[in-house]
């Protein structure tokens, strides 16, 4: 049977057609599916970050056995001359009392006691401090008294050692309550101490 040429024309065209669409039908569906390649994050990614930290205050101090608690401000420093506040606070329920001027003793790294000249009133030391005077003052729970150190960092010597202090050590009718910090009374050997005052209480 002879195919008129219109006809093979048509069934050409048609071939050509399908030559590209129909070929990759067929090769795809027999083959299996194509799976990615994995390849790892570029550094600097965020997947490859390890996970934040979440920061989170330091615990603040909690109420001793005593119920008192003692607070220790970071010192002031001009000329060679330090003055550091330090705070009782009544964190218990029953009504305390302080009198006159603290008694504190300073110990080293080791905890040992130094030898160490106590100035009542601060007056040997400085005149830049008032010293509110020795008297009983009354702590209620919630409230708080305080008192001031005073001392100089100074050297007027290579005789005598430097007195370097680590802990204070303050006692009250409580028993003893303990701060850490760095005392350097240089060779001065002299630690101000001036009398207890109540804190007043901002409104």
């Amino acid at each position: 049977m002879i195919v008129p040429s219109a006809v093979r024309v048509s069934v050409v065209a048609a071939a050509l057609i399908c030559l590209p669409g129909c070929g990759a039908q067929g090769a795809g569906a027999g083959a299996a599916p194509v799976t990615p390649a994995m390849t790892a994050p570029p550094p600097g990614h965020p997947l490859v970050q390890p996970p934040p930290t979440v920061w989170s205050p330091p615990p603040a101090p909690s109420c001793a056995g005593s119920g008192l608690l003692l607070y220790a401000e970071p010192p002031n420093a001009a000329m060679g001359l330090r003055v550091q506040t330090v705070t009782l606070t009544n964190c218990g329920d029953t009504v305390r009392q302080v009198k006159g001027y603290p008694r504190v003793r300073l110990l080293n790294g080791d905890g040992e006691p130094l030898k160490v000249k106590i100035d009542q009133g601060a007056r040997q030391v400085t005149t830049a401090i008032k010293d509110p005077g020795p008297k009983a003052v009354t702590v209620r729970p919630g409230r708080s008294a305080a008192f001031t150190l005073a001392w100089r960092n100074t050297y007027g010597g290579t005789t005598r050692p430097p007195a370097v202090g680590a802990t204070l050590v303050v006692t009250t009718g409580s028993g003893r309550q303990r701060v850490s910090g760095l005392f350097d009374l240089g060779s001065t050997n002299l630690l101000g101490v001036t009398a207890w005052k109540p804190v007043t209480v901002k409104r």
